[in-house]
């Protein structure tokens, strides 16, 4: 026989539980999840607070609450999170997709790009530069790399759930070794570029669940930025590339610019908390 508690209690307890933690947890949270396993919105969850549910629900869902407040990120929990209006699968495979992320396609969308663009996307993760891009841009074919075929995979099932499988496919390799840069019309990245000194100051909520391998690099963070600059000799006059940078690492772009004749620096656009975010760097058109 099932025993019973009101998702009100469940609720109440969830709440308790996560603000016992050192790092930050908005009490939301506790709705959201509870919502996801019920198939409910947060505000219907509220709305039905005297409803019931049995007791294995409300052990799975007190399983997720525990997992929760040992910094597990909620993406990882549920398995997805949205991204430039898509739901993409993620997991501990892959990085997280952030929203300063977005910045990178919405100026890619502002490009004069040819009719059916070839797009590259280096260090593609979860897929969500290169996916977006593919479904944002008619007729637009993209190639995605990256070190990890687990990632790839994540980008396997993402391409496919969202209806550009034909038009995005992914391939492993270190950066993009192998691939014949002069074929593309727009490079993109979000490549590791976090200092691992910082590793002390971040919340484990990152640094305990997510892949080091997208999130840090040798270097103060900036030796895959330099690769970056350096394959990009590689590409057709005027192509652009366009690449999510650290908070503290735009001036030093701009200097690092300057030793790559074939490049130029358009601009580093700040993200909506006013970060310097994405770069945005040109091949010369001469």
């Amino acid at each position: 026989m099932h025993d019973f508690i009101t998702i009100a209690e469940l609720l109440t307890d969830a709440r308790e539980q996560l603000r016992r933690p050192s790092f930050e947890i908005p009490g939301r949270e506790a709705a959201l999840l509870l919502g996801h396993l019920l198939g409910w919105s947060e505000a219907q969850v509220r709305a039905r607070s005297d409803r019931r549910v049995d007791d294995d629900l409300a052990k799975r869902y007190r399983g997720w609450i525990e997992r929760r407040c040992l910094g597990e990120p909620v993406a990882y929990l549920l398995g997805e999170r949205e991204f430039f209006g898509r739901t993409f699968q993620v997991d501990d495979r892959v990085l997280i997709p952030r929203p300063e992320t977005e910045h990178i396609v919405e100026i890619a969308l502002q490009l004069a790009l040819p009719v059916g663009p070839q797009i590259l996307d280096i260090g593609t993760g979860s897929g969500c530069l290169a996916i977006t891009l593919a479904a944002e841009i008619p007729a637009a074919k993209v190639v995605a790399t990256d070190l990890s075929p687990g990632a790839l995979a994540v980008m396997d099932h993402n391409r496919k759930q969202l209806g550009v499988a034909d038009r995005a496919h992914g391939v492993v390799t270190d950066l993009a070794s192998g691939l014949r840069l002069s074929g593309f019309d727009l490079v993109v990245s979000n490549p590791p570029y976090v200092a691992r000194h910082e590793m002390a100051s971040m919340s484990p909520e990152v640094t305990d669940f997510e892949p080091h391998l997208a999130l840090f690099a040798p270097d103060a963070g900036r030796r895959l930025l330099l690769r970056l600059l350096e394959t990009a000799s590689a590409l057709r006059p005027g192509v652009h590339l366009l690449i999510e940078i650290g908070y503290d690492q735009g001036d030093w772009l701009e200097g690092a610019v300057a030793g790559y004749p074939h490049l130029e620096l358009l601009a580093i656009r700040r993200d909506l908390s006013g970060i310097p975010r994405t770069a945005v760097l040109r091949r010369r058109p001469f």
